[in-house]
């Protein structure tokens, strides 16, 4: 009995150490030498992640708990919290984000998905060489031209799928939009009749990508395997849900692959010879076609990763913003009336071109209000110290968590005024709208080489959404949802999804 019973106690001192005092020590040294320019938030076991979850029950926002302690100490520019067993260090200061976003190499992105071969390929996940390769490749995709020329798919398909949704689920309804558009865009013609699990394409994607996120944050036990495990969390002790999701995943490998591999035998056959004829899959497929034996950089995984890395970027984070910003349309009618006259007096009945989208002078103060206000990629993707580093003032440890604010700069007086009010009129007149800006306080698509490589594309996409339902419906608060909430499904996104009620107008 001594022998249990010592051994229960090696056990707990051995955890106490690990997931208490190992990660709380250098954080105690940290605030002592930082003092009011830190803010000590540590949470044992579950740290900045758990932070988010309980600021969700207590305030109905997931950042507010932090938000407020930044408000409450206007000197502070580092949270010392945890990341299991690591220190994890929160950085609100847009001097450190700015240093960390450039020098972005000293930091390893932590997968999001947690899932073997899915995006690691991708341009978000990759590192070196490699990213630098894809971003100078991708960026072929993303001209002016380019973008433009998608303008008149994006109005059919969102006038097609307004008429046939029921538009009961917000989620659901704006992610089958952007996730419709990022497909045509990256498969062009092949993605006609493209069906996952039974279902559209977009929508079987949407639901995976959102339940791989949603099934961390619901399930306390699934969260600490994802902390602990990694990727391996799927082996052990899976529920079924989880073996649901590896099965959905496998099929999406699957599937996707094969179309990949459909178009690399059609233009291995029939080469496209103008550039602008092109979707994403064809650029790809064309360089993967052109490589030599002795130097294969691109591979078909690599493709796959990509179009799961953009569907994910261009699904996901566009329609989550967007019904953000419907959500503000209908909490404040009178902006929603606003732009209801500008779309009228810029575009009438007619479709959207790429001519009119300067023209929504209201509208796009409105959309940079609403990031600035509630982005929902309130964080960069969460990361590690790959070696010991100096930040400023700050010695970092190999293997310390590192989590990049990029939205708590611009809620705060001291760098905007009045920055917890809700006013786009702010963003109609710029001089002098943010103090003593160095370019890293208001940062919707984030900032230095790393950032958003799409983001012209979600402007396009959320002001012909925004213009296009504006003009055909009346978007009103859902008088039987009592609570609204901003909680996390990788992205902060409102909640929920039956929020919103769209009203034709007559």
């Amino acid at each position: 009995m001594q022998i249990i019973c010592l051994a229960i106690l090696c056990l707990v001192g051995i955890a106490t150490y690990f997931l208490i005092l190992k990660p709380l020590i250098p954080l105690l040294l940290l605030k002592l030498k930082l003092g009011e320019r830190a803010i000590l938030m540590f949470n044992p076991i579950f740290g900045f992640v758990g932070l988010l979850m309980n600021s969700i029950k207590i305030n109905n926002d997931a950042m507010e708990t932090i938000n407020a302690a930044l408000r409450k100490n206007p000197k502070a520019k580092i949270i010392l919290s945890n990341y299991i067993y690591k220190p994890c260090i929160i950085l609100a200061g847009s001097e450190y984000i700015k240093d960390t976003l450039i020098e972005h190499h000293r930091y390893e992105k932590i997968n999001p998905f947690v899932i073997n071969s899915f995006m690691q390929k991708g341009l978000i996940l990759s590192e070196g060489e490699r990213w630098k390769r894809q971003r100078k490749f991708l960026g072929l995709a993303f001209t002016f031209e380019k973008l433009t020329a998608r303008i008149q798919m994006m109005n059919q398909v969102i006038e097609d799928i307004a008429l046939k949704d029921s538009k009961t689920n917000l989620s659901q309804f704006l992610s089958k939009i952007t996730g419709e558009i990022v497909i045509n865009s990256f498969f062009g013609e092949l993605a006609q009749g493209f069906q996952l699990e039974g279902k559209a394409a977009q929508v079987a994607l949407t639901e995976l990508t959102s339940d791989i996120g949603f099934i961390q944050f619901e399930n306390p036990f699934i969260l600490l395997k994802a902390l602990i495990f990694k990727e391996k969390l799927w082996n052990i002790l899976p529920c079924k849900k989880e073996k649901d999701i590896v099965r959905r995943v496998d099929n999406v490998r699957m599937k996707v692959r094969e179309l990949i591999l459909k178009r690399i035998e059609q233009l291995r056959e029939n080469p496209i010879q103008d550039q602008d004829k092109m979707v994403f899959l064809d650029l790809y497929v064309t360089e993967y076609l052109k490589q030599t034996q002795k130097e294969q950089l691109i591979d078909v995984e690599e493709i796959s990763h990509q179009f799961i890395t953009l569907f994910f970027a261009g699904t996901d984070t566009t329609a989550t913003a967007t019904a953000t910003c419907l959500y503000y349309l209908a909490q404040y009618p009178d902006i929603q009336n606003e732009i209801l006259k500008e779309v009228q007096e810029v575009i009438g009945e007619n479709e959207i071109k790429d001519k009119h989208l300067n023209k929504f002078v209201i509208m796009n103060a409105f959309i940079q209000e609403v990031l600035r206000f509630k982005n929902p990629s309130y964080t960069q993707i969460f990361r590690v110290v790959k070696n010991d580093t100096q930040l400023q003032d700050i010695r970092l440890k190999k293997g310390w968590a590192l989590v990049q604010m990029q939205n708590a700069n611009s809620l705060q007086d001291k760098n905007i005024d009045n920055a917890t009010e809700f006013n786009y009129k702010r963003w109609l007149n710029k001089q002098n709208l943010i103090k003593n800006d160095n370019g890293f306080i208001y940062i919707p698509f984030s900032a230095g080489p790393r950032n958003c490589i799409g983001q012209h594309m979600a402007m396009m996409e959320m002001k012909i959404i925004i213009a296009l339902l504006v003009r055909k419906y009346k978007i009103l608060l859902n008088p039987e949802v009592k609570q609204i909430k901003f909680g996390i499904k990788f992205l902060q996104c409102v909640e929920p999804d039956n929020c919103l009620l769209f009203e034709k107008r007559i």
